[in-house]
């Protein structure tokens, strides 16, 4: 008899996005700088993610843009994911990764 290899599709890893996000916690010039920063990074539009609440500690009203974020799907996001992973280090904690298959890390300045 040969011995017959088959592979489980459900078992492959696939990248189907990466997601840049950027909290700012504050409108105006601030939001402006992160925008040209992720477009830098990402060589993608950002848009400006809005406050869902207020919150009267922090000075932050319901609506106003207080983080920027960009979506990048398909071979650019692979290309992306080893741009940053290279600038980390290509070292990921136990911890980055959740039960779900997401990955979730963080780089201090870009």
């Amino acid at each position: 008899m040969s011995e017959q290899t088959t592979e489980n599709h459900m078992k492959k890893i696939t990248l189907s996005k990466v997601v840049l996000n950027m909290g700012v916690g504050k409108s105006g010039e601030a939001i402006e700088t992160s925008k040209k920063a992720l477009d830098y990074i990402s060589k993608k539009k950002s848009c400006a993610r809005n406050a869902k609440e207020s919150q009267r500690d922090f000075g932050v009203r319901k609506g106003e843009p207080i983080g920027v974020a960009v979506t990048i799907r398909g071979k650019d996001a692979m290309s992306l994911l080893k741009r940053l992973l290279d600038a980390k280090g290509n070292t990921l904690r136990a911890r980055s990764f959740d039960n779900f298959g997401n990955v979730s890390f963080g780089i201090k300045e870009h």
